[in-house]
């Protein structure tokens, strides 16, 4: 959201229209919430595809300028002619949604999502994206947003289909599960709603020297939000640190014991929802036994989430190599996921 929000603020000049992926059915290479700017010098940022849709996106996207109206664009790729159409050989619908903007404007829901990620708060958008129902249904690209129940917003009119999406919202938000509700009973017809939960960026705090700034290199390419703590012994650092949360990852790599045992005793008790320390299973048992000792046993909880030695088995050697190793098990983690091979994976691989 971010980089769509600096490309709207740094081109305040220009019209554009926003183009968001609202609903996919089978298998496509971004799902739901992906979005892109096309403004009307032929330039953009951000995406919806891998590059496949953008250019018959834009060629629509100049009509919604000259319309001043949002519509949907439907793509049938199950159906897709590989010779006429679009010949990308995905197995998948998808509806892209296609709003103008005036030069300059912020769409409100999505300066609301920023806030929320710079906050660290979860919140729920929700987007209307099929309305046939006369004056009872909600228009097309109206919205609905909450963080909770005093914190609501948006433009959706009130009346019974406010109140189906507004409940598919919430259940999406406690279940921190995007959701379509697609509703065709009641006086409004037939109103389809894409629900995208907003989840703050991995937050990672790396403990250590020159391997630590490798991973902290990349972990900014991936977009978290990234804290160098060096420290000495007689310091751990981690009071100049963001205080850590469920989607805080803290990586402890200074290869000296002292130092290891002292971040171990801060971080196992915070609710960072990953630990991780570079070393041998050994060397991490004696750091544990000697938090015993200390007074310091940790839970069953604490131990779920202490993952040593850091990383995935992926014959990892350099700084750089490392550092992909343990982004890799963070964000599989973090995700819920086992970090394995995907051709070994059974069901769909967004599932």
């Amino acid at each position: 959201m971010s980089d769509l929000i600096d490309a709207l603020t740094a081109s305040p000049g220009q019209p554009a229209v926003l183009a968001t992926l609202v609903n996919v059915v089978g298998s496509a290479y971004r799902r739901p919430g992906a979005a892109m700017v096309l403004f009307a010098d032929g330039t953009a940022a951000g995406g919806i595809s891998a590059g496949c849709l953008e250019s018959d996106v834009r060629a629509h996207a100049e009509r919604v300028l000259a319309a001043a109206a949002p519509t949907v664009l439907h793509y049938d790729l199950g159906q897709d002619d590989p010779l006429w159409g679009l010949g990308m050989g995905c197995k998948a619908d998808l509806d892209v949604l296609l709003e103008p903007l005036a030069a300059g404007a912020v769409p409100p829901h999505l300066a609301f999502a920023r806030q929320l990620r710079t906050e660290r708060r979860h919140g729920v958008v929700a987007t209307v994206f099929v309305s046939e129902g006369g004056d009872a249904a909600p228009p097309i690209a109206s919205r609905l947003w909450l963080a909770g129940p005093e914190d609501e917003g948006g433009d959706l009119p009130p009346g019974p289909a406010r109140e189906v999406i507004r409940a598919a919202a919430a259940r999406a938000l406690a279940e921190r599960q995007r959701s379509v509700v697609d509703e065709h009973r009641g006086p409004w017809g037939h109103v389809a709603a894409f629900s995208d939960v907003v989840i703050p960026p991995v937050a990672l705090i790396a403990c250590g020297g020159a391997d630590a700034r490798s991973l902290i290199r990349l972990a900014a390419e991936l977009g978290w939000a990234t804290t160098l703590v060096e420290g000495d012994a007689q310091h751990t650092g981690l009071d100049a640190a963001p205080a850590p949360d469920a989607r805080t990852a803290a990586v402890v790599m200074t290869h000296r014991y002292e130092r290891d045992r002292a971040l171990l005793a801060e971080l196992l008790p915070s609710p960072a929802g990953f630990v991780g320390i570079l070393g041998p299973r050994a060397r991490t048992a004696q750091l544990l036994d000697d938090l015993r000792r200390d007074g310091l046993a940790p839970t069953d909880d604490q131990l779920a989430r202490l993952f040593g030695p850091v990383g995935l088995d992926v014959g990892a050697e350099s700084p750089e190599e490392v550092a992909l190793a343990i982004a890799a098990e963070v964000q599989a983690v973090l995700s819920g996921r086992e970090g394995g091979q995907l051709r070994r994976r059974q069901g769909a691989i967004h599932g």
